[in-house]
């Protein structure tokens, strides 16, 4: 009786979670780089979901992360659990625009990246001037790098979600590449806003729930 009663419970629970979608304002609110030529349409799809997250952070974990769970993407893990918390207590921040210049430093490491089949933030050619960087490989659709960047299984520090979501943030660049190991990769270079962050207070917009393997 308890076990049909708790597959009762997550099956009414999945419903409710998918009854709701993105309205066709909050898709548009986050598509700030709809109009960017160079971008495939891919890239654009990244910069919009991981808007989608910072804009509307508790709808987009009943949403999307249900999917992902629903459809067996992932598997309930510390990660998965530990972002639907992030994203259930998160306050909203405000939504990544594009940059030339990050564009093209993203542009020039994918494809270093992609040639060597490397992994990892370390340039040889390409240069710098980014303020945080994620790398994100193995799929090519913008809705599952920002998944994979936001999970960020195997990755204690959280650091690619922590950059995604950090309020600081306002400019980014997007490129995706052919990778020889990982068949696609993803990189993102961020800039700063140029107001001042005194105390490390970009960082204390949301509560980060670490993940426990528990």
């Amino acid at each position: 009786m308890t076990r049909l009663f708790f597959i009762a419970l997550f099956s009414f629970c999945s419903q409710v979670a998918f009854a709701q979608e993105w309205t066709t304002q909050e898709f548009e609110t986050a598509n700030t780089a709809k109009d960017i030529e160079i971008f495939t349409s891919e890239e654009k799809e990244v910069v919009r979901y991981i808007n989608l997250a910072r804009l509307f952070p508790k709808k987009f974990a009943a949403i999307e992360i249900t999917k992902c769970l629903a459809d067996g993407s992932y598997s309930e893990s510390g990660y998965v659990n530990s972002l639907m918390n992030t994203l259930k207590h998160m306050k909203p921040v405000g939504e990544l625009y594009f940059n030339d210049n990050m564009y093209k430093l993203a542009k020039c490491f994918a494809e270093e990246s992609g040639a060597s089949g490397y992994t990892g933030h370390n340039r040889k050619t390409c240069k710098k001037g980014y303020d945080a960087e994620c790398c994100s490989y193995g799929y090519e659709s913008g809705r599952q790098i920002t998944i994979q960047l936001l999970i960020d299984e195997g990755v204690p520090s959280l650091g690619h979600r922590i950059i995604c979501l950090d309020k600081s943030m306002e400019k980014v660049g997007v490129n995706i590449q052919p990778h020889a190991k990982y068949n696609n990769c993803c990189v993102l270079d961020f800039k700063r806003a140029s107001i001042s962050y005194s105390n490390n207070s970009h960082r204390s917009k949301f509560r980060l729930f670490k993940y426990n393997t528990k």
